[in-house]
């Protein structure tokens, strides 16, 4: 195989390899996945966040019991007033009623 031959195809594979690469970013944006969500999706969507959210400060909260970063009553009370965002978040998402196609 000649140099030329040999040139001329390495610069095909790497003019290929660029589009392949690059095709996503200069292609148009298809229409945001949220904006294809409905009112409910939103709203089940915001909910599960703010479960997870509260699931997770309850997680950060028993570490800092644990390691003394709080005292046991203030750990009492923050514990109560996460745990009842949680709950709310969860009683509005079972009060969701219809399919669910988020899960």
């Amino acid at each position: 195989m000649s140099t030329v031959a040999v040139v001329v195809a390495v610069a095909v594979l790497v003019t290929g390899a660029v589009l392949f690469v690059a095709w996503p970013f200069a292609s148009p944006d298809p229409e945001p996945p949220e904006q294809a969500l409905s009112d409910r999706d939103r709203r089940v969507l915001e909910l599960r966040e703010r479960r997870d959210e509260a699931y997770a400060a309850l997680h950060d909260l028993e570490q800092d019991l644990r390691t003394g970063k709080i005292t046991p009553a203030d750990y009492e009370l923050e514990r109560g007033r996460l745990r009842s965002e949680a709950a709310a978040a969860l009683r509005e998402l079972d009060g969701l009623s219809g399919p669910d196609p988020l899960r």
